[in-house]
């Protein structure tokens, strides 16, 4: 019949793939080639075909994130914690060393996957190398220390010679003069003031940014007009109240007040502080000598030597004090006395100091 074969073989197929680049045109064209030996058996069958490259597929399933390690206790109370956004989160279970990984629902346990540790080899063997300082070898005035145990550990100690200086860096940001090591931090600063040097202590201290004058004035409708009998010493004129302040001072005084004394007879002005009558006295007006009315001028008074250098009179910050301003007759004792307001006037004067 014509389509019956004439010879039969059996032969093992191979097929390959003819290479076709990805921008070729499709190839249509196969191939199969069949060897065989002079007895008639099969000997080789090659059958070749088109292969084409494909799309990139999707990716594949995330490896293992090892996650540390963990003990066989902690790994079942994390169970109650993973989610399926934790899925392929590993761990290592210290107790079996097995391989936990979480699959989003439950543990996948891999065991053996870590092995015991094997003991620590012997500390490697070290010799100081060379040092160079911008790629020139420095030869000498250096070392290098190495200490080593044989548990594996070691130490290396570098003895290095003075650098070479560099080139000057860029300004720094500027510091703040309020936390200055050389501020006396002990004093804090104050509306107004400046930085002075202190001598003693080194520092630069807040000080006043000046020192000007604060004044108190005592107008003439502040005073009393006063009569006064042959055989009254004393009339209290005015009653001034300075508050506490944050500077130290002393007081400085100017005004007068207009008395009438007869020949014999002398009326002072005396102003004294915090007590009218045995305060320290800080200002005086001394009288004439009788003759009718007279301006009797006030100026402040001291007892003792004052200079910049002590504290002698000063009146320091968060003191309050009070001046008590009165008439005093010094003497005579035959004729009345009197004080009037026409023209009195009472500068009280805060100088301030350091």
């Amino acid at each position: 019949m014509p389509d019956d074969p004439i010879e039969k073989l059996s032969v093992e197929l191979e097929i390959y793939g003819i290479p076709q680049p990805p921008d070729a045109p499709p190839m249509t064209d196969t191939y199969l080639h069949v060897r065989r030996r002079q007895d008639g058996a099969g000997e080789r069958a090659v059958m070749g075909l088109p292969a084409y490259q494909g799309e990139q597929g999707p990716p594949g399933r995330p490896g293992a994130i090892h996650q540390g390690e963990r003990t066989t206790a902690e790994l079942e109370a994390l169970k109650t914690a993973l989610g399926t956004e934790h899925t392929n989160w590993a761990y290592r279970n210290t107790d079996t060393n097995d391989q936990y990984v979480w699959t989003g629902s439950m543990f996948v346990i891999y065991h053996g996957v870590y092995a015991t540790p094997g003991p620590v080899g012997p500390a490697p063997t070290m010799r100081p190398g060379d040092l160079t300082i911008n790629g020139q070898k420095v030869d000498d005035g250096f070392g290098v220390r190495i200490g080593g145990g044989s548990a594996g550990s070691y130490s290396i100690g570098l003895d290095l010679p003075p650098m070479p200086k560099g080139d000057k860096g860029d300004a720094g940001p500027s510091g703040s003069i309020y936390d200055s090591v050389d501020v006396d931090q002990d004093i804090p600063p104050t509306n107004g003031d400046v930085l002075a040097y202190n001598a003693e202590t080194e520092l630069l201290e807040w000080s006043p940014g000046g020192y000007w004058i604060e004044e108190y004035v005592v107008p003439p409708s502040g005073f009393p007009d006063v009569s006064k009998s042959r055989t009254d010493t004393r009339a209290e004129l005015v009653v001034v109240t300075i508050p506490a302040k944050t500077f130290p001072y002393r007081l400085d005084f100017t005004g007068g007040v207009d008395i009438n004394a007869y020949s014999g007879h002398q009326v002072d002005i005396e102003i004294r502080r915090d007590n009218a009558t045995t305060g320290t006295l800080v200002g005086i007006g001394i009288g004439s000598d009788g003759g009718g009315w007279s301006n009797v001028a006030i100026r402040a008074f001291s007892d003792v030597a004052i200079d910049p250098s002590n504290r002698v009179a000063v009146i320091e910050p968060g003191t309050p004090i009070t001046l008590y301003v009165a008439a005093v007759k010094r003497a005579g004792t035959l004729r009345d006395w009197s004080v009037r307001s026409n023209y009195a006037q009472l500068r009280v004067r805060l100088l301030r100091v350091r």
